[in-house]
């Protein structure tokens, strides 16, 4: 639990954020398959939430960017945070963009 919180700490509060909004993207990933629907949970699901996921893609991208700059004009201790910071988020953009791979691609490639 210790090494848990130290990784949290490491990471702060906002990069958790972030991380637990693109966990939660990916979780709703199957639910945006079904057809779209425009009152109740189906535009949540349907509609939202794909619209939500570009955005926290770029955002994502940029704290990552932002992350080796910092990493580049730091040493010590504070580079291997940026490093651990870029690492965590990449794993988390990939398994995010995997998951919503299907959407995309249909929605990109008409039938």
């Amino acid at each position: 639990m210790s090494r848990m919180v130290a990784a949290v700490e490491k990471l702060g509060a906002l990069r958790v954020m972030l991380l637990s909004v693109l966990a939660l993207l990916t979780v709703l990933a199957p639910f945006a398959l079904e057809t779209t629907g425009y009152e109740g949970w189906a535009l949540a699901s349907t509609v939202i939430v794909p619209a939500l996921v570009p955005i926290f893609f770029f955002v994502t991208l940029l704290d990552i960017l932002m992350s080796a700059i910092y990493r580049s004009s730091s040493d010590g201790d504070l580079r291997g945070k940026y490093q651990l910071v870029i690492k965590v988020e990449v794993v988390f953009l990939v398994i995010m963009m995997s998951a919503w791979m299907p959407l995309f691609w249909g929605v990109l490639n008409p039938q």
